[in-house]
This record gives C-alpha cells, structure tokens and sequence, in this order.
C-alpha cells in the first residue's frame, strides 16, 4: 500500500491507517459526510428555512409600517411646523422621537428573534445529525466517518454517504 502526502504533517486518515496494522487497514471501511449538505436538504430543515422566512416577512412589514407612520408624521409635522405654537411643536417632536426609538427597539428585538429561531432550528438538527450518522457508522461498519474533506486530499466520490443521511435525517422528524 503506497500513500503520498502533500501536505505538512499528516492528514487525519493516513494518521489513522498508519497507526492500523497493513492487513488491518486494507480492511478498514472509510466513509465522509457533508454535514451542510446533508442537513440543508432536509425536509425539516427547509421547512424550517420556510417558518423563518415567513417571520422575517411578518417582521419586516410591521416595521415596514411603523417606518411608514414615522414619514407620515415627519412629513405633517414639517408642513405644519411653522403655524403651531411652541409646546404643540414640543410635543409632536417628542411624539417623533419616541417613535423612532420604538422603531429601533422593535427593529433590534426582531433580528434577535430571527436569530433565535435560527438557532433553535439549527441546534435540533445537528443533534439529530450526530446520532444519525453515528448509527449509520455502526449499522453499516464503518471504522470512521468523516464530516471535513479539508483534511483529506482524496476522497472517493463512492464513500460519500451524505444522501443517506439526509435520507435517514428525514425519516426522523
């Protein structure tokens, strides 16, 4: 067995097959995963995608509309501002004021949802993703799986078992 390096230091799976005795490694069963594209075409995941966008929507319009409010009053407040007496300008300023910083809250409060929600969507599919890929490795006697193609400089497009877990990802929600 003839393996060349091409990088500094070893990749993790000629680490691996030169810790394994010759007979031992010619038998071992290697396989990768893309963790991205195996989660990312789930169907939980894209309806996941889905319920996101719909909130981001939602959000949006009602900022949208509070934005729209505040150009209204800032437009009439500027047409009349010269005819109101000094506290009534007083006050519609401060109107405008509270508005904006209402705007901002709800501005801040809605991208602190969105991601939220996407982290929640993310965190309940990499839990599923380990221990679908773990049990597949078991059922399927693999020796190793690996989820980075950064540390290997050849894979053989055979081994890669991502649509099956995507496939068994699936079957689990």
């Amino acid at each position: 067995m003839q393996m060349r390096f091409v990088r500094k230091g070893l990749p993790l799976v000629a680490a691996l097959m030169l810790m394994a005795s010759p007979a031992h490694a010619r038998d071992m069963k290697f396989g990768h995963v893309d963790f991205k594209g195996a989660v990312e075409n789930t169907v939980a995941y894209q309806k996941g995608m889905q319920r996101l966008e719909a909130l981001k929507a939602k959000r949006e319009k009602e900022l949208n509309a509070l934005q729209d409010k505040i150009s209204a009053k800032e437009k009439a407040l500027l047409g009349q501002s010269m005819a109101m007496s000094p506290d009534a300008l007083e006050q519609k300023q401060q109107e405008l004021k509270d508005l904006r910083k209402d705007f901002s809250r709800k501005q801040q409060d809605a991208q602190e949802e969105l991601l939220n929600e996407k982290n929640r969507l993310d965190q309940s599919l990499v839990s599923d993703f380990y221990n679908v890929v773990q049990a597949y490795g078991k059922q399927n006697h693999y020796d190793y799986i690996f989820m980075s193609k950064s540390a290997v400089i050849y894979a053989n497009p055979d081994l890669d078992i991502t649509p099956e877990i995507t496939k068994l990802l699936d079957k689990k929600k």
